[in-house]
């Protein structure tokens, strides 16, 4: 397998961690040795073939009820390793008409050795899930296959439920908003299969369940057994937290870190009345913006200078103290976030209900059943005249790095992990795997093109989408925003050029519009994060019309997720190719390097607005690592924060 080489571990060392411990996180266990010993128990894995080949099924089946027998009676884990995963990719082959390539075995024995295999998307990363997930489940103890969306978490239940069943393993999918009973069912099987953030809130509802039950007395138990009475069950979800295999690596475990796993009841306390939050709004807008609030877009923080906290004191407003829960200067900070800093369309959206839903600034998906805390969402409902809701109180809560944490072997998957090595081992101590491609990559990386406002950046994407349309090549145009893709779609509508919308307000839509994103002359639009995971299939003639052609409409704030959006073409030796279309109004530079971004706005420009020279190129690439710079403090605080909780909660008792 090839190794880590000195190019990625210099572009690594933007990364936030002393670089000895960088170093580690891609070769420990992952690095040479591990590879090397991976290699070799591929050899062997292929030697199976043809004896495997001839067997019956019920040979098979009965090879799975051995190897079942074998790992509960304590056989060592390689004992039967090599014969586990000969026998999955027989199974699969018979019952799913797929083979196991080579790297895919290399991919699953990254997972059982329990590091992050780093596989480039289109590689076939969730029959890689099968190795790892039925070996993994001989034990006995339970495997949790976690993904980021629901949507995911059933296409590949679904997709590997018939192979399970083949092998006599048992598997199900973790349903949501369900009672306990349903949940309870899932978990005793093999291997669930669910999101991250559900399998999380059924951690923490489980633990609220044993704290709202008397402690136990010394004897109790000794007593129940004497007088034969049945002991004492306590209600709950889950069992020990024994493997978890996360897909999506990078997205559920560093993305989604820099929000905790929290679980509202309804505060104690009276609410505040609508009138309160009005109040607090209308002190908010009438503060003079450089003398009483200081608002920061690049840490997305609002707050009162001394000057502001005295005039908000000072009699003019009429408040009600005894109708405050809370600080009134924290009311008025508030509203200043969400009149400022919280954008519609961007931050959240309003449904069809008249509520306020939060949307995921990474994924660009609605994270369902969310709410900001501590009134900011009632300031959010409050701008946009909205019908406010009740106020919520936390009942528990855990960083995602701590829960992730309490699995006894965590693993996972992901075509972006070389880029946050560090940050995976100083929270997890996961190393990760490059493995290599089936096949050669033939895409191609298009110079970026540089534009001094949004609107001759779209203007120009739309010439070119309309190009390659006529050419019958299909398009797919990944956006930052629910509002960014909108706009795109509207200039698209006024030139006549047809397209499909995909963004958060699609819903369930997602996937099958992502599917058909590889039609001949297909133009799509679409948030970056839409579809991850869903496979693009090339029609009929486009691959020697160039294959899929991605545009970025901008960097995001990780690097990652541009390699994610990008990595969509040119899948499994394909061709293809992409491209970025940048501008002097970009979030991005207007918020991490605003002074670069006016100099850019003026700069000297053709008749399209467009900026020649390269120079410019680097300065967005700057304003990214300063965002990701930024990101990585807020999930250090995150953690930091439940640590010491954790220790407070330990003081106490």
């Amino acid at each position: 397998m090839s190794q880590t080489s000195p190019g990625l571990l210099h572009r690594l060392r933007h990364q936030y961690e002393p670089w000895a411990l960088l170093h580690q996180a891609v070769t420990d266990r992952s690095g040479k040795d591990g590879q090397l010993e991976d290699v070799s128990l591929l050899k062997k894995i292929n030697a199976y073939e043809p004896e495997f080949a001839k067997q019956n099924d019920q040979a098979l089946q009965d090879l799975s009820e051995r190897l079942r027998l074998m790992a509960r009676g304590g056989i060592p884990f390689d004992d039967y390793l090599i014969e586990a995963f000969a026998l999955v990719r027989e199974a699969s082959r018979r019952v799913l008409g797929l083979f196991h390539y080579d790297v895919q075995i290399l991919g699953g024995l990254a997972i059982c050795r329990g590091t992050i295999a780093e596989m480039a998307t289109g590689e076939g990363k969730t029959l890689v899930q099968s190795l790892a997930a039925y070996t993994l489940s001989l034990v006995g103890r339970g495997v949790h296959v976690a993904t980021a969306n629901s949507y995911l978490a059933e296409r590949d239940f679904e997709f590997a439920q018939p192979l399970y069943e083949f092998l006599g393993t048992s598997a199900a999918l973790l349903p949501e908003r369900v009672p306990v009973p349903k949940k309870r069912a899932a978990y005793q099987t093999e291997i669930t299969y669910g999101t991250g953030t559900e399998f999380g809130f059924d951690y923490l509802r489980d633990q609220v369940e044993l704290m709202g039950r008397p402690t136990p007395q010394l004897g109790d138990e000794f007593q129940r057994e004497v007088l034969g009475r049945p002991a004492i069950h306590i209600p709950g979800c889950q069992r020990e937290l024994a493997y978890a295999i996360i897909d999506e690596s990078d997205s559920v475990l560093i993305d989604e870190a820099g929000t905790p796993l929290v679980i509202s009841g309804k505060a104690s306390e009276e609410n505040p009345t609508e009138e309160v939050y009005e109040l607090a709004r209308t002190a908010a807008l009438r503060l003079d913006d450089d003398t009483e609030k200081w608002i920061d877009t690049a840490t997305n923080q609002a707050s009162l200078t001394p000057e502001g906290k005295e005039r908000i004191h000072s009699g003019e407003f009429s408040v009600e103290w005894a109708k405050l829960v809370r600080p009134w200067d924290r009311y008025v900070e508030n509203a200043l976030r969400a009149e400022y800093l919280l954008k519609r369309d961007i931050d959240y959206m309003i449904n069809e209900e008249k509520k306020i839903v939060i949307v995921d600034s990474f994924t660009g998906r609605v994270r369902e059943g969310s709410s900001w805390k501590e009134g900011l969402h009632q300031a959010v409902e409050t701008a946009e005249g909205v019908p406010v809701s009740a106020e919520t109180t936390s009942i528990a809560g855990i960083s995602r790095q701590r829960f992730y944490t309490l699995y006894d072997q965590l693993s996972g998957m992901t075509g972006t992990a070389s880029e946050a090595a560090g940050e995976l081992w100083r929270f997890y101590r996961l190393p990760v795997t490059p493995v290599p491609r089936n096949c050669p990559s033939l895409a191609e990386s298009l110079s970026s093109r540089i534009f001094i406002s949004t609107s001759a950046k779209f203007e120009a994407i739309a010439i070119e989408a309309k190009k390659r349309q006529q050419n019958g090549q299909p398009v797919l145009i990944g956006c930052r925003k629910i509002s960014e893709s909108e706009d795109l779609s509207k200039i698209f509508e006024r030139l006549n050029l047809a397209h499909t919308l995909l963004n958060a307000k699609t819903g369930n839509e997602e996937a099958e519009l992502v599917a058909r994103a590889g039609d001949a002359g297909a133009v799509t639009v679409a948030t970056n994060m839409a579809g991850r995971g869903t496979h693009i299939a090339l029609a009929k003639g486009v691959e020697e019309r160039g294959g899929l052609h991605v545009i970025a409409t901008g960097l995001e704030e990780s690097s990652r997720i541009d390699r994610q959006l990008t990595g969509r073409s040119a899948r499994q030796g394909q061709p293809g190719s992409h491209q970025f279309f940048l501008s002097a109004e970009d979030d991005l530079l207007l918020t991490h390097l605003p002074a670069l971004a006016k100099r850019l706005s003026g700069a000297r420009s053709n008749s399209d607005g467009e900026v020649k020279g390269g120079q410019w190129h680097s300065h967005f690439h700057k304003a990214q690592q300063i965002a990701e710079k930024e990101n990585y403090r807020k999930r250090v605080a995150t953690f930091r924060h439940d640590e010491w909780l954790t220790e407070i909660k330990n003081r106490l008792g």
